[in-house]
């Protein structure tokens, strides 16, 4: 017998055309339910200039959520916000999955009663300092809060790191799935590259995402001088962010900016991770990186740091290395010897290709978060 189409709604604090990690999972994992027949739309808050409901890629977005901008009724405002919009959509769709768990958890669980039996999939986008659970515990009536996120029925993590802290919040074992992101393993591929030609001298390491305090940048730059004298690699950041000043300051201050290239966000790095040999992402903190998926299934060997989610992805010794976040000579040793071992480096991408083609393609992810999903419906609100 045929199953009946899914229809998945979405809750999500930021979506497209913003792009963060969380963001671009969460649209790839809604073009994914579309192209299968099923629905996706997205309840997220509202973007001024943009239109309150849109579409991309078949997955519909409602912008309505409207909050006060700070102070404590910023979550006040948003919470009512969030249950109106699904209160309203009820209709419309069967299951809510969060991709963020914040203020979007806090709103299912809050609105549990009036949702008229919709399950609830909460899935936290990140762990540590700059995870949901630690920014929760840092809010004020964060107790009370903490509380009212539990009242969901199940949870999805999608590494260790993140099922450790939520369990230590409370989050019974029978409420908690492990999941994973998935990546598009037919675009992003090894092959050759349009901007090849354009491309600083090799060796090329590279990092993609946002320059941001999370992704620890300064640290690769101060790592980068002794890399710099002991090798002919260029450094090329791609992406934007509040850092960015700052990180070509250092690059200055260092003397190493004829070797550091900013390239600046892009809308699709699928073509500019081709020209690479080696990514880093020496993140402080991570749910399930996009970019190291990303870089993975170009046949990419990683560099990253040694912390929840990267652990998830990287084999130490088979497809990368993990290097410590906060040892700046670790970090330059590993570089210059992943830098000069040309043999090694493709051996790692191979691996890691092959680690993404058998788990963390985008149709084997969505193939579990189906049989979740249907378990979920099957066995009706908790």
């Amino acid at each position: 017998m045929t199953e009946a189409p899914l229809r998945i709604c979405y809750l999500i604090s930021h979506f497209h055309p913003r792009q963060s990690g969380a963001e671009r999972q969460a649209l790839a994992q809604g073009r994914e339910l579309v192209r299968r027949g099923h629905s996706a739309r997205v309840v997220t808050l509202s973007i001024p200039g943009l239109p309150r409901d849109d579409e991309v890629d078949g997955v519909t977005i409602h912008r309505w959520i409207n909050t006060y901008s700070v102070g404590p009724l910023f979550g006040l405002s948003y919470i009512a916000s969030a249950i109106g919009a699904l209160r309203r959509l009820r209709p419309r769709y069967d299951l809510i999955h969060t991709h963020q768990a914040l203020w979007e958890s806090i709103s299912t669980g809050v609105g549990r009663d009036l949702l008229k039996g919709a399950p609830v999939l909460v899935q936290p986008a990140s762990s540590g300092y700059f995870g949901e659970a630690e920014e929760m515990a840092r809010t004020k009536g964060s107790g009370l809060l903490r509380r009212l996120s539990l009242r969901n029925p199940m949870f999805a993590a999608i590494s260790a790191d993140i099922e450790q802290q939520w369990r230590a919040m409370g989050v019974p074992a029978d409420r908690m799935v492990r999941t994973v992101s998935g990546v598009d393993a037919d675009h992003f591929r090894p092959g050759e590259s349009a901007f090849a030609d354009k491309a600083p001298p090799g060796p090329r390491v590279m990092f993609t995402g946002r320059l941001h305090p999370q992704k620890n940048l300064d640290l690769l730059l101060d790592a980068w001088p002794d890399v710099a004298r002991q090798t002919s690699a260029s450094l090329i950041l791609v992406g934007d962010g509040q850092q960015r000043g700052a990180l070509t300051a250092q690059a200055e201050r260092l003397g190493i900016a004829d070797r550091v290239h900013f390239a600046g966000a892009v809308a699709d790095p699928a073509e500019i991770l081709r020209t690479a040999d080696l990514f880093v992402l020496p993140s402080v903190a991570e749910g399930m990186s996009n970019s190291l998926l990303e870089a993975m299934a170009t046949s990419l060997p990683c560099m990253a740091s040694d912390i929840g989610g990267n652990t998830d992805l990287i084999d130490e010794g088979v497809t990368g290395w993990l290097v410590p976040p906060g040892d700046t000579e670790a970090w330059s040793r590993s570089l210059i010897g992943a830098i000069q071992n040309p043999d090694l480096r493709i051996r790692y991408g191979q691996a890691a290709r092959k680690k993404i083609e058998t788990t963390f393609a985008l149709p084997v992810v969505l193939d579990h978060y189906e049989r979740i999903y249907r378990r979920m419906l099957t066995k009706g609100p908790a």
